[in-house]
């Protein structure tokens, strides 16, 4: 048996390694270039145009009923950052005509009429670099709104695609992650209380009453003859004084027995 070096192992396994990263790379591409259906419209009708007007647009008003040459169904379908807006027959599938969407602008492809929601004028193409228009018309107007924004799904997911890889080629432009972690012998003093020493407190307003918050009720009023009360502002310092312990018992009896009654 002969033995392989190590440096040849490597080399070799690299190279497995690089051809598996290249197939997964194809296969990607590949799908990516695969043909889907965006979205199906049963029923549509095409129309001969007459010329364009001068200004305002054009209008769906004008287009006589005579000019009508076609009902099919619409096909709005995808491959990788293609998109295309197929005419097919409803009953057998055959492709009548075909609108590629420019993905710069694709008001040129499929253009909204000035005066209805469910008419637009559409670029037909026939793959040789000639174009002519036509008039594309919904009886539902809900088709007409699933196209356009089919459409407009579409190019917004092109459009982000392709700003995602101009700022992966440009580099993130802001830079590397800024380190706030502290470097060599770098220390935090913090405030700390001394031993022994007493907590200092916050010094208290100078001036004011004592309690701000307090709220001091006046002492209930002397009996009039008017039976009426009048409020009286409280004065601490005319108060009455406590009355003393030792002083009399209001019923007449000492502390240790109480009056009869009765």
């Amino acid at each position: 048996s002969r033995r392989v070096s190590a440096a040849a192992l490597r080399q070799g396994l690299r190279k497995a390694h690089v051809e598996a990263f290249s197939g997964r790379q194809s296969a990607m591409a590949e799908e990516d270039e695969t043909e889907r259906t965006l979205t199906l419209l049963r029923e549509a009708h095409l129309y001969s145009l007459p010329p364009r007007p001068s200004s305002g647009g054009w209008r769906c008003q004008d287009w006589p009923k005579s000019n009508h040459i076609f009902t099919g169904r619409i096909r709005v379908v995808a491959a990788g950052k293609q998109c295309s807006v197929r005419i097919e027959d409803p009953s057998n599938g055959t492709l009548f005509a075909t609108v590629p969407v420019s993905n710069e602008n694709p008001e040129i492809s499929v253009e909204p009429v000035s005066d209805s929601s469910r008419y637009f004028v559409i670029r037909v193409s026939d793959g040789s670099g000639r174009h002519a228009f036509l008039g594309l018309g919904f009886v539902e107007r809900n088709d007409a709104f699933d196209l356009n924004v089919t459409i407009q799904q579409h190019v917004k997911h092109v459009r982000y695609e392709a700003q995602m890889e101009r700022q992966a080629e440009a580099g993130d432009s802001t830079g590397p992650p800024k380190d706030f972690s502290l470097k060599g012998s770098v220390s935090i003093a913090l405030p700390t209380a001394v031993a022994g020493e007493a907590p200092k407190h916050r010094d208290k307003p100078v001036g004011g009453p004592a309690c701000t918050g307090c709220l001091l009720l006046p002492p209930p009023p002397a009996a009039t003859g008017g039976g009426g009360r009048r409020l009286v502002a409280y004065n601490p310092a005319a108060a009455p004084a406590p009355t003393p312990a030792s002083a009399a018992d209001p019923f007449g009896t000492d502390g240790d027995s109480w009056a009869t009654f009765g």
